[in-house]
C-alpha cells in the first residue's frame, strides 16, 4: 500500500530569524571568521540557507520533547542510543533499564541479523525478514513520520532559502571568546570569531507529507505552531543567544489521487481511512478528521486538493493536534520489539 500514493499534504514554512542563526559550514574559512554559515550557489551568488536536514533534525528532537512529555513512559526511541551501548552482560544475561529508548533501526537490525556480540559474547536469535510493513507497523511515532535506518518515514523537508535574493549577503560578525574556569574572565588565546545570519532574514520552504495518518499531519502542524511562538531554535550556539526564529504557515493543501467522489469536502481522510479495518500497517480504520469550516476544494488534473487558510487552517490545526494527542495516549509498545522477544533476558 505504501507504494501507492494516496494522499498528500504541504504546505510553504516561511522562517523569519529574530536573532543572530547560525548553521555551521563545519571548517573555519581561510581568512575570515573561524565559525562560518554554509553556503550555497544560487542565482550566480553565494548565499545563506537553511539546510533541510538541520530543518529536519531540529523538528524530530523538538517533537521527540513533546511526546517523552505527553508520554512520561517511553513509547518514542532515542536515535542515538544503540543496543551494544546501553546493553552490559551481568552473568551471562543481557541487562538494560533504558532498553524501551533504544533506537527502533537498531532494534529492526537485531530482528534480521541474529548474532548479536557483547563483551565477548555471542546471543543468537531467530532471523527475521523485515518488509516495509513491518518496519512501518512496528515503529515508533517519530520514526513513523520521520523515518529510520529501516524505514523512509513520511515527511520531507527542502532546504530554505532567502525570499530577496538580491541583497547583499544578510550576515553580521561577531567576536567570542573562551572563559577561564578559575578566574571567570576572558582565557587567553581563546578569543574567536563567528559569521551569523542577521535579524529579520527571511527564509521560506516546503514540507511535504505522502501517504499520512491524521495524526502525523497534526505533529508536523504542532511542531510549526511552537516555531511560531518562537519555541524552536536552530543552528549552533542556541544556549548562548543564537538561533531565535519564527516560523509561519499561510495555507495547507491537501490532496487525494483516487479518492472516492462521496468524501465530504469537511473531511481529511488519513492513511488508516484507505486501508480499512484489516490494515497490516497498525493504522486505524477512523483515521479522519471532520471540520467545521469547510476548506477551498478544486481538482487539478487527476488530484482532488482542499486548501486551508485563514479560519479552515486554525480548525485543521485544532482537530489534527488532538488527534496526535489521543493517539499518542493510546500508544503501545508493539510485542515484536519488545525485550523478550529478541532474546534477551
Amino acid at each position: 500500500m505504501l507504494k501507492q500514493l494516496v494522499n498528500e499534504a504541504h504546505f510553504m514554512l516561511t522562517i523569519t530569524t529574530t536573532g543572530p542563526v547560525l548553521v555551521r559550514s563545519g571548517h573555519a574559512t581561510l581568512l575570515g571568521p573561524d565559525m562560518a554559515p554554509v553556503l550555497t550557489f544560487r542565482d550566480g551568488d553565494w548565499q545563506v540557507y537553511l539546510p533541510g536536514s538541520s530543518l529536519k533534525g531540529v523538528l524530530r528532537s523538538h517533537l521527540e520533547k513533546v511526546c517523552r512529555t505527553l508520554r512520561p513512559d517511553p513509547v518514542v526511541c532515542n536515535p542515538f542510543w544503540l543496543l551494544r551501548d546501553r546493553a552490559t552482560n551481568e552473568g551471562g544475561r543481557l541487562v538494560c533499564s533504558d532498553y524501551p529508548e533504544i533506537f527502533c533501526g537498531n532494534k529492526f537490525e537485531r530482528r534480521s541479523k541474529p548474532d548479536f556480540t557483547l563483551q565477548d559474547r555471542t546471543w543468537r536469535h531467530q532471523d527475521e525478514t523485515i518488509t516495509s510493513v513491518v518496519a512501518y507497523r512496528d515503529s515508533c511515532p517519530i520514526c513513523r513520520l520521520f523515518g529510520s535506518t529501516e524505514f523512509i518515514g513520511r515527511m520531507s523537508i527542502d532546504d530554505a532559502y532567502l525570499t530577496d535574493s538580491t541583497r547583499p549577503r544578510p550576515t553580521e560578525t561577531r567576536d567570542g571568546v573562551g572563559i577561564d574556569r578559575l578566574t571567570g574572565g576572558a582565557a587567553h588565546g581563546a578569543k574567536f570569531d563567528l559569521e551569523a545570519v542577521s535579524s529579520n532574514v527571511v527564509f521560506q520552504t516546503e514540507v511535504h507529507l505522502r501517504n499520512f495518518e491524521t495524526w502525523q499531519l497534526g505533529m508536523i502542524l504542532l511542531a510549526t505552531q511552537d516555531m511560531a511562538d518562537g519555541l524552536v531554535r536552530i543552528g549552533s550556539g542556541r544556549s548562548r543567544g543564537l538561533g531565535s526564529v519564527q516560523g509561519q504557515v499561510d495555507q495547507v493543501v491537501v490532496s487525494y489521487i483516487g479518492t472516492p467522489a462521496d468524501k465530504p469536502v469537511a473531511q481529511v481522510w488519513g492513511l488508516g481511512k484507505f486501508l480499512g479495518a484489516d490494515s497490516p500497517y497498525g493504522t486505524q480504520p477512523d483515521d479522519m478528521l471532520t471540520v467545521d469550516r469547510v476548506p477551498t476544494e478544486t481538482w487539478r488534473g487527476i488530484r482532488r486538493q482542499a486548501t486551508f487558510s485563514d479560519e479552515s487552517l486554525a480548525d485543521l490545526c485544532d482537530q489534527a493536534i488532538a488527534a496526535f494527542v489521543a493517539r499518542l495516549q493510546k500508544w503501545s509498545v508493539p510485542e515484536q520489539m519488545q525485550w523478550t522477544h529478541l532474546g534477551f533476558a
